[in-house]
């Protein structure tokens, strides 16, 4: 190999990982500039929090006044203008709960809002073909559509942060209560995200696939918490022969029927953190669990760490299934690596022909 040979450069195949991250990064940094730009972003965050602040203010509101006719009752009708520790640990808790409740009903109304037209609308503008035709990867794609538009949701409840922080000025909860309340509703996030996209992929139309998903999501908070009811009620009229209700209850109506219900899950929650105010929701759930009402005083962290983890596998199913109707032509292939020749030896140059000495 002589030194005016070309030197052939051969580019390095970014790895799988790489290619993935990449595509992710692309996908959710477009997806976030075109929701994030204008007022409207900010608008709704604005009316949010103050939607927030209102039902607070209300709660408190009713809870101190209520306070007070207790505190006064107490003292054998004295006037009273302050409430004692325990009464304020109550006010604290019915926030905390209220809070709790409208945040995960307002999650669940936004996510498929935000999700449902995420692949509906590319084919209706017919550009879905160009995205599937250029280098990112499918998964990368349907991962960075959905945390660019749960982007949205997750800056709604973080926002709400400060407002969950004021039940720490009158007491009665601990900061691993606020942590388990996030988690659960970034889980339900995820999952009813997730539906959304799903929908989006499976149906052609934007609408057609935000009513499929508000049909699901309601019938996921009111269908199941029926239909356990009701078998719950038939079981302990047709089969109540003595036995303990906890036993009879759970043989008939399962537990799992309720494990996508956020608002089972936020039951669980209002009882883990408030197991002496909210009596009802440790009696509640200790039945759903099939523990009996006497059980109720140990509830702890029994039914919401199951239901997050529903709606996290549900999230990873569906975006896994979304992939596929994406671009089942690429389905499970795997990237192939170009065969690359050996490597041929230069090959000798003829010696120039000298011309011949004329002497």
């Amino acid at each position: 190999m002589t030194p005016d040979d070309p030197v052939v450069v051969r580019e390095r195949e970014p790895s799988a990982l790489r290619s993935f991250w990449a595509s992710i990064s692309a996908v959710s940094a477009k997806e976030s500039r075109w929701r994030m730009r204008g007022r409207r972003a900010f608008v709704i965050v604005t009316i949010y929090v103050a939607l927030l602040s209102l039902l607070v203010y209300a709660v408190y509101q009713f809870m101190y006044d209520r306070a007070l006719m207790q505190a006064q009752w107490e003292s054998d009708g004295l006037s009273v203008d302050f409430v004692s520790g325990a009464l304020s640990a109550q006010i604290g808790q019915a926030i905390f709960g209220a809070i709790l409740v409208l945040q995960t009903v307002l999650t669940v109304m936004v996510a498929p809002a935000l999700t449902s037209g995420a692949f509906s609308v590319e084919r209706e503008k017919q550009t879905l073909d160009l995205l599937i035709t250029t280098p990112v990867s499918t998964l990368g794609l349907v991962v960075g559509k959905l945390i660019s538009s749960l982007a949205y949701v997750f800056l709604l409840i973080a926002a709400s942060v400060p407002l969950m922080s004021v039940v720490f000025a009158f007491g009665g909860l601990a900061p691993e209560d606020l942590v388990r309340a996030y988690i659960l509703l970034i889980a339900v996030a995820f999952g009813i995200g997730s539906l959304g996209l799903f929908m989006s992929a499976l149906t052609k139309r934007t609408q057609l696939s935000t009513v499929l998903s508000y049909l699901i999501v309601l019938g996921l908070m009111f269908g199941t918490l029926v239909l356990h009811t009701y078998w719950m009620a038939s079981s302990t009229e047709r089969e109540n022969d003595g036995r303990p209700i906890g036993q009879v209850l759970s043989h008939h109506a399962p537990e799992a029927i309720l494990w996508l219900n956020p608002l089972a899950a936020d039951v669980d929650l209002a009882c883990t953190a408030t197991a002496e105010f909210y009596q009802f929701t440790c009696s509640y759930i200790s039945v759903v669990t099939g523990r009996g009402a006497e059980a109720a005083d140990s509830m702890r962290d029994v039914f919401w760490p199951v239901s997050a983890a529903s709606f996290l596998v549900l999230g990873v199913g569906l975006t896994l299934l979304t992939t596929q109707l994406i671009a089942p032509s690429r389905r499970l292939r795997l990237r192939r690596r170009p065969a690359v020749p050996p490597e041929q030896p230069p090959e000798a140059t003829p010696p120039e022909a000298t011309p011949p000495d004329p002497s």
